[in-house]
This record gives structure tokens, C-alpha cells and sequence, in this order.
């Protein structure tokens, strides 16, 4: 007959993780929902500690058939039990009926119905969902080979005094018995799966604290190179390939609003490839997107999107969120594809915290581009001021400038160590600000008093810069550009490589530009003859290393700086003949009127740097 013991064991849904599978209640008459994952071979760990017991754990689904049992557990139970609760015979039935009926909030159920078997069982659920019942069977207390037993091993095919023997061999179990040792399942079921759920919960926690690590750091390194001196395009290059490993993206890409001032176009790193109509028409409609909506966009199927099906050959999903500082949107940054699963909101809000950093970035160094620029406006009008004092001069810094970065680029110096040679050069001559007019644009000679004047403006440059602390690093190439190699120049007689590099690199440019400019006296060198004194003269005026990186430029690539220089002269020639200019005398890099000429052969450059010229 069936009995139901004081034990509650119903079931609830609680507000678990997601991955909880079955909830099991087992705490007595005022029953607690308890939540716990039931894997089978969490099952299987059960089954093999309670079969010393003699005992067998089984599970049933709500069509009450047998979906688990101890494959283990001894010959009664393999031949005799199970057999006889899968048996379709009215008593079986009776009690899979029973079983099934059972709802999820349905107490431990004793049955002994079984001829010399008992059982107890409660339910096994699920998101309040009864997904089937947990059964524990053990041999009967009054087992005996009577008519009951006797029947169903005929039934069975099974030879009833060796049945006997079999049983004789397990522990026999009261209904008391049973509920008793399935409270303690339950118990063990609860520890078990407590700990099992710690540990999944520990495993999820530390995938998640791996996975912040890298973001954190990935934000890190954003961060460490967000200088407003790095050109954008090797910050964003950075940024792009650290979060394509991070997020593992098929490919991410950049576009700006403020392209034009940063010199960035719309870019696109990793293996997907777009090519360039593509990339700028998905680079325009997105920031179109951002300028208008200041938001993200996450697509997962292209195909199927109205406004991105024309990317469709080239991409399927799609992750884009705006760089933005307050409410001016600077650009946008995107990712294309996942190597695997879809985008989700876990990655929107790690590309939103990389483009947050990103504009932070962005907005510095659009405002230090403006910076620079009014900086080099300033710098730029100075050295015209400067050249303007001489109509055969103007625009001579410039050239030095220009050449200086250049011949600084052939030997193998940085970018930016270039960049500040260059506006070297641009403020070299600054000096001539404090020498009189009468002697820079004296036609003739100058005395050795003239002389002494002119050869104070390394001096005065340095002077005049020295207060302002953004271009302390250039004084040096100021200072030090009418210095000699072999130690005959000014203002310090320096030698080799105690000159500053700067230095000794704007006296090759300027001598160049001195012998290839027009001046009142004479022509323009010839290309030729320039090279050829340039390097007769390396060792002794020059840097010998840095005359073969002078050389290196090539034949045609100085031809075209010599035609520049006549060009720009003839433009600030007839623009100091408006302003009323002077007619030029010694405050180039050339020779006086009795300087050698070429015809002479005479080292020009050394009488260029010798004073006789700026």
C-alpha cells in the first residue's frame, strides 16, 4: 500500500543563475526551495555511495519510465527490481501512475507495493517545471519467497531460490528505514550540488576576472599612449589591433569627423578586408549614424538590415559606437565579425569604455594640432620678419628648414626628432634680429668689426628663445649652426661630435641653400659644383656622416628642392619690391661680391661659413 511521510518535499523556482536545472526541497515541515544542479555524474557519485548500502538510485521522467539507474548496483536489483518496475502489469502501473502524478510541490512518497522492495521518491524539478522523480529502492523488510515473489520471478524468468540467494546478501529496509537514507540522499544531493554550483560560480568568476584583467589592461595600454605628440594613426593603429585580440574581432576600424585636421582617414585593421569606396561610404553612413542618434549600433545579422545589406558580401555583423566628448561626436569606432558567437552587451559596453579613452585622446591632440599650428603661424611670421629684412633672403629659413628635415629623415633619425630639426631651422637665423640693417645688407665686404657683429646672431637667437620652455631642446641647433667640424667656426669653436647634432646638420642645409640662391653679387651655383665643395668640404666643415646622408638625397630629388627656392624667391622677391624692400646684401648664406666664384674652384662653403655670408 502507498503511505506519505511527515517530510514536505516540495519544489519551487528560485531566483537562481540561469544554469540552475533542478530545484529539490528536503528540509521537513516548513520546506525552504532549495536550487541545485543535477548532472548525471553527480548522479552516478551518488549511486556508487549509497549501493554499499544495498541500495539502488534511479531516476523516473513524468511518462514514469526509467531514465536512470545504477548500472552498478547488484544482481536484485539489475534482474529483479528493475525489471518489475518496467514491467506493464497492473501493480507497476499503478505505482508509474502514481509516480507521475506526483506534482513539484509533492512530499517523499513510500511505497510498498513491490513485492519485497520498497521504495521512496520525491521530485526532481525545474524552473517549477517537474521534470521527473528521484527514486531510492532497497529489498523489503519482510522479504520471503512467498506466492507474490514467486509470481513475478515466473514472470520474469528468474529462478527463485537463486533470487533468494541474492537477497540474502543485501540489508533489508523498513518504510522508516528508507525515508530516512532518502533524506540523507537529499541531504547529500544539497552539499553536493551547493558545491557544485560554488565551483561553477568560482569558474564563472574567474573568467570574468580574466577577462576584466584584459580589458583592464587593454584600457591600460590605451591609455599609456595617449600622447597628444603621437600621430593619431599610430595611436588608433595601437588601440585597433590590442582590442581585435581582446575581443576577438575579425576586424575594427576608425573614421573621424576631424580627418582633415589629424591627417586620419577612415582606416580598417585585421583580416577582413574592405576596399576603399566601401570602407569610406561605411565609414560616412556611421558617422552619419553617431552624429545623429549618439549612440551604439549592434547588428548581428547585416543581411537582414535595411540601411548595412550593401555590406553583406563583406561582413555579417556589426558593432559601432561613437567617440564622443560631451555632445560633439568626434568619430567612430567599429568592430566587424566575432570569431565566435554574436556581438552582445558585453562587448558594447567594452568598445564604448575603449572609445571614451579613445576620444580623450582625440580631443587633446585636435587641440594641440591647434596649438601647433598657431605656434608654427607664430613661428613661421617671426622668420619671415627675420628674412624680410633682406628681399634676397626671404624665405631662406624655410628652405633650411625644409632641407635640415630632410637630410635629418635620410640619416635615420625619428619622425619627431625630424620635426623639431625642422623648426630649428625655421628659427636659426632668429638671431638677425639684433644685428643692424647696415650690415646685413651691406652690398660689399664686411669689415672685421661688420664681421664681429654678424657672427653675435647664434647668440642673440639663443637669447631671444631662451624664455620659452617649449623649445629648449632647439637652442642647440640655434646656437651652434656656424660651427666647423674641424673646430674653426663660431661662436664656441666647437669640434666633431661636441657640436649638437642639430647644430651640425643646420650648417650642411644652410650652406646649401647659400650656395644654390641668387644673391645681388652673383648666380646660383650649379647643382654640380654644390655637391662636389659639399663634399670636398666634409671632414672639415662637415659631418662626414652626415655629408653621405646629404648625398644619399639624389640628384633628383635636390633639384627639385633648388626649384623650389627659385620659385619661392621670385615670389618674395616681387612681394619686397611692394613692401619696399632692400636690395639684399650679406645677410644670406652666400659669398660676398669678393668671395671666390666656382670658375676659382675655391672652397665656397668654407668661405660661407666662415662669416663672410649669414
Amino acid at each position: 500500500m502507498m503511505s506519505q511521510t511527515e517530510t514536505n518535499l516540495g519544489a519551487a523556482e528560485s531566483a537562481a543563475s540561469p544554469a540552475a536545472s533542478a530545484v529539490v526541497d528536503a528540509s521537513g515541515a516548513n520546506p525552504t526551495p532549495v536550487t541545485i544542479v543535477v548532472p548525471h555524474a553527480l548522479l552516478e557519485n551518488l549511486a556508487a555511495r549509497f549501493r554499499p548500502s544495498s541500495l539502488c538510485l534511479m531516476f523516473l521522467n513524468n511518462e514514469g519510465a526509467v531514465a536512470f539507474h545504477d548500472a552498478a548496483a547488484g544482481p536484485f536489483f539489475q534482474r529483479f527490481a528493475l525489471p518489475m518496475l518496467q514491467h506493464p502489469d497492473a501493480m507497476t502501473r499503478a505505482l508509474r501512475d502514481h509516480l507521475a502524478a506526483q506534482t513539484a510541490n509533492a512530499p517523499v512518497t513510500v511505497w510498498n507495493g513491490l513485492p519485497g522492495v520498497t521504495i521512496a521518491a520525491f521530485p526532481y524539478v525545474e524552473r517549477r517545471q517537474k521534470l521527473g522523480m528521484l527514486v531510492l529502492a532497497g529489498k523489503s523488510i519482510d522479504f520471503k519467497l512467498g506466492e507474490d515473489v514467486v509470481r513475478v520471478c515466473n514472470r520474469l524468468a528468474l529462478d527463485a531460490i537463486w533470487l533468494g540467494q541474492q537477497a540474502d546478501e543485501l540489508a533489508a529496509y523498513t518504510a522508516e528505514a528508507v525515508q530516512r537514507q532518502a533524506r540523507l540522499l537529499l541531504t547529500m544531493v544539497r552539499d553536493q550540488l551547493r558545491l557544485a554550483g560554488l565551483e561553477s560560480e568560482l569558474t564563472s568568476l574567474s573568467t570574468q576576472l580574466a577577462n576584466t584583467y584584459e580589458e583592464l589592461s587593454l584600457i591600460y595600454q590605451i591609455s599609456g599612449g595617449m600622447r597628444v605628440n603621437r600621430r593619431s594613426v599610430d595611436f588608433f593603429k595601437q588601440t585597433c589591433v590590442e582590442a581585435i585580440g581582446v575581443m576577438g574581432l575579425r576586424g575594427m576600424g576608425v573614421a573621424l569627423h576631424c580627418a582633415d585636421k589629424l591627417g586620419q582617414e577612415p582606416v580598417l585593421y585585421g583580416p577582413t578586408a574592405l576596399d576603399t569606396p566601401t570602407l569610406t561610404r561605411l565609414a560616412d553612413e556611421l558617422l552619419a549614424w553617431m552624429k545623429a542618434r549618439k549612440t551604439s549600433l549592434l547588428v548581428n545579422d547585416i543581411a537582414r538590415d535595411k540601411r548595412l545589406a550593401w555590406l553583406a558580401g563583406s561582413a555579417r555583423r556589426l558593432l559601432a559606437v561613437p567617440m564622443q566628448r560631451g555632445d560633439e561626436v568626434l568619430g567612430v569606432m567599429f568592430g566587424l565579425d566575432k570569431e565566435v558567437g554574436d556581438f552582445d552587451s558585453v562587448d558594447s559596453k567594452l568598445l564604448n569604455s575603449i572609445a571614451n579613452e579613445s576620444a580623450i585622446y582625440l580631443e587633446n591632440a585636435v587641440l594641440f594640432e591647434d596649438v601647433h599650428g598657431l605656434m608654427m603661424g607664430l613661428l613661421h611670421s617671426l622668420t619671415s620678419a627675420v628674412d624680410a629684412k633682406d628681399a634676397y633672403t626671404c624665405g631662406h629659413s624655410e628652405r633650411v628648414a625644409m632641407l635640415a628635415k630632410i637630410i635629418a629623415q635620410e640619416a635615420g633619425l625619428t619622425d619627431a626628432e625630424a620635426e623639431r630639426i625642422y623648426m630649428a631651422g625655421l628659427l636659426h637665423d632668429v638671431g638677425k634680429i639684433g644685428v643692424p640693417e647696415s650690415v646685413l645688407q651691406k652690398p660689399g665686404r664686411l669689415t672685421a668689426e661688420e664681421f664681429e657683429q654678424m657672427k653675435k646672431h647664434p647668440a642673440i637667437g639663443a637669447r631671444i628663445l631662451a624664455d620659452v620652455k617649449q623649445i629648449q631642446d632647439i637652442i642647440p641647433g640655434v646656437l651652434h649652426h656656424h660651427e666647423r667640424y674641424d673646430g674653426k667656426g663660431y661662436p664656441d669653436g666647437l669640434a666633431a661630435q661636441n657640436i649638437p647634432l642639430m647644430g651640425r646638420i643646420i650648417c650642411l642645409a644652410d650652406c646649401f641653400d647659400a650656395m644654390t640662391s641668387t644673391r645681388t653679387y652673383r648666380k646660383a651655383l650649379p647643382l654640380e659644383v654644390t655637391l662636389a665643395d659639399i663634399r670636398r668640404c666634409s671632414g672639415t666643415q662637415f659631418d662626414p656622416g652626415l655629408t653621405d646622408a646629404f648625398l644619399r638625397i639624389g640628384m633628383d630629388r635636390l633639384r627639385e628642392v633648388v626649384r623650389h627656392q627659385e620659385s619661392t624667391a621670385r615670389l618674395d622677391l616681387r612681394a619686397s619690391a611692394v613692401l619696399g624692400g632692400g636690395a639684399g646684401g650679406n645677410s644670406s648664406g652666400g659669398p660676398t661680391p669678393n668671395a671666390p666664384t666656382a670658375e676659382s674652384s675655391a672652397p665656397i662653403a668654407a668661405a660661407i661659413a666662415a662669416g663672410k655670408a649669414a
